[in-house]
């Protein structure tokens, strides 16, 4: 028995891998049992709906693995990171246009009334995905290349947007891989089991890697990369693209892909913390015992916490890019967003994006805490909103933002997040041409002001319970409330963090000064009055470092 535990110890990583291939197998088992009933509970809309949830989240995945390469490539020059992310930038757009071309789905450049090109687009994507590995895990984990990142961006783009092409104008070109009626053709199968080989072989690499150098990054790759395979493995037992093999591979391949994400961004998050850690638990052990090992690791921390704050940086540039405003002036409505971090990264979270011709939706808010992990929510809380509205407008056709904060709240509760982190936000959509914005608040706790061009100043009353893990007690129901708004009106949305800085002698900004600010200057256009803003809060605070993090937005109906 001992010698059992201790094989077991020894080898528990690769113990791992054979216990995930066994649960798969067993699913796999009650798939087949249950094949005969699927059909009678899942409908056709219903697996469209679900298939479009798994694709177009694991393209948000695909997408956000590139910018995490893309945005570190210049401080890194780290050649494997900017092979894999160029190949998700390809593999993610590929499985979109495969969501979109899939059977049932409305038109995208042509009908899509025949399950051929979004099966033949969907073996782009893997093929591409198990190329990708299979070179990658020749790549050394730290081979450096200094080339313009523009190509990283360039190829997979024409690429993908070629097969699309491809597959729409000349199918004639490419053998079938599904024929209605018959199902999967040879030609498919082929394909399959050429991609699962290279899948298995790139374990393979990645094993002899992680026997070197134990990376817990390299071991999550493996599992992804075997949770694949039986992906692909579902994928050449369909017959029909709705039945229930099809829906497991989806499932496999989204759980993949998740883990992909676990290990690729946030590992490279937390590594520096972990490396940290380890170097000052080693300067305590050999500190008293010799002096010159103390200077020694005294260096390695300091290179080490030099290695953090770039990290940090790298990890500002990333939030920064996901909640950069692109387009601050539409037509007849505009906005103006500030934001400034008490830390290297902000809590605060601030978008405004365009929903239709008629609408633009924004949302502004705060998580608790600070820091990285709070930085961490807030893109979480990004994915998983701009998520929630592609669903609703592209499936239920509702701009609705009461629903918005529900399906936010009940995902936020299946999440594993700590029961003390919480969110209070705001989210709003306004119509340019009726002049009405709807809006919804999930507990900010400072209300909106509304400045008229007469000068006139009042609070918008906001009510709302923040998204928190209190399902059990609360089900999370929120309120529309609507504002018609008229030429010249502008609206200041802001976090607490505005009022709350403080000056050297401890007095707080207050919203008696904000509204002070904003009575006195209220014919100021929208840019102009929020640098007037910026330069009150900074003025006020003096040499006193500002404790909290702040964000406002500021919009203004100019037509």
């Amino acid at each position: 028995m001992r010698n059992v535990v201790s094989i077991f110890s020894k080898y528990k990583e690769y113990v791992l891998l054979v216990i995930i291939a066994a649960i798969a197998s067993i699913i796999f088992g009650i798939a087949y049992l249950l094949k005969e009933k699927f059909g009678t509970i899942m409908s056709v809309e219903s697996f469209l709906a679900w298939h479009n949830v798994l694709e177009f989240t694991s393209v948000l995945i695909s997408f956000t693995v590139f910018v995490v390469s893309y945005y570190t490539y210049e401080q890194t020059g780290n050649l494997r990171s900017a092979f894999l992310g160029s190949v998700f930038l390809g593999v993610g757009m590929l499985d979109a246009f495969h969501t979109l071309s899939y059977k049932g789905m409305p038109s995208f450049l042509i009908e899509n009334i025949s399950a051929n090109r979004a099966t033949t687009l969907w073996i782009f994507a893997r093929t591409v995905t198990s190329l990708g590995f299979f070179v990658s895990s020749f790549i050394p984990p730290n081979a450096k290349i200094r080339v313009n990142r523009v190509v990283f961006v360039v190829v997979p783009l024409v690429s993908s947007v070629g097969m699309l092409y491809l597959v729409t104008y000349r199918p004639g070109v490419l053998p079938p891989m599904y024929v209605e009626g018959s199902g999967l053709t040879h030609h498919k199968i082929y394909f399959e089991h050429l991609i699962i080989m290279l899948f298995a072989l790139s374990i393979l690499m990645f094993i002899r890697e992680y026997k070197t150098s134990k990376n817990k990054m390299v071991l999550l790759l493996c599992i992804s990369l075997e949770i694949a395979i039986f992906s692909e493995a579902a994928f050449v037992l369909y017959f029909s693209v709705y039945d229930i093999y099809n829906y497991l591979g989806h499932i496999y391949k989204f759980i993949a892909f998740f883990i992909i994400f676990r290990a690729v961004f946030i590992n490279n998050i937390q590594e520096p913390y972990r490396k940290l850690s380890k170097a000052k638990q080693k300067l305590r052990e050999h500190a008293e015992s010799l002096d010159m090992m103390v200077r020694e690791r005294t260096k390695e921390l300091e290179s080490l916490n030099q290695k953090l704050m770039e990290d940090l940086k790298y990890a500002r540039d990333i939030q920064k890019s996901v909640f950069t405003l692109r387009n601050q002036d539409w037509e007849k409505v505009r906005f103006e967003v500030k934001n400034y971090s008490s830390e290297m990264v902000s809590g605060d979270f601030c978008n405004v994006f365009k929903i239709d011709n008629d609408n633009i939706g924004f949302y502004i808010g705060d998580v608790s805490g600070h820091g990285v992990p709070a930085a961490m929510l807030t893109i979480f809380l990004n994915q998983t909103i701009k998520t929630l509205i592609e669903m609703e407008i592209n499936e239920l056709n509702i701009i609705s933002p009461s629903e918005v904060l529900e399906n936010i709240y009940r995902s936020f509760n299946t999440t594993n997040f700590d029961e003390h982190v919480y969110i209070v936000m705001i989210y709003g959509v306004y119509n340019r041409h009726t002049h009405i914005l709807t809006y919804s608040s999930a507990g900010l706790n400072v209300s909106p002001i509304l400045i008229k061009p007469s000068g006139e100043i009042s609070e918008i009353e906001i009510k709302g319970f923040p998204i928190c893990k209190f399902i059990e007690f609360y089900s999370g129901e929120y309120e529309n409330h609507m504002l018609e708004l008229n030429k010249d009106e502008k609206i200041l949305f802001y976090t607490d963090g505005l009022i709350e800085v403080q000056n050297t002698e401890n007095s707080f900004f207050g919203d008696v000064r904000l509204k002070e600010i904003l009575k006195k200057n209220h014919k100021k256009p929208a840019q102009e009055l929020s640098r007037l803003i910026s330069s009150s809060i900074f003025g006020f605070a003096g040499t006193k470092e500002i404790k909290d993090d702040i964000t406002f937005l500021l919009m203004e109906v100019v037509e």
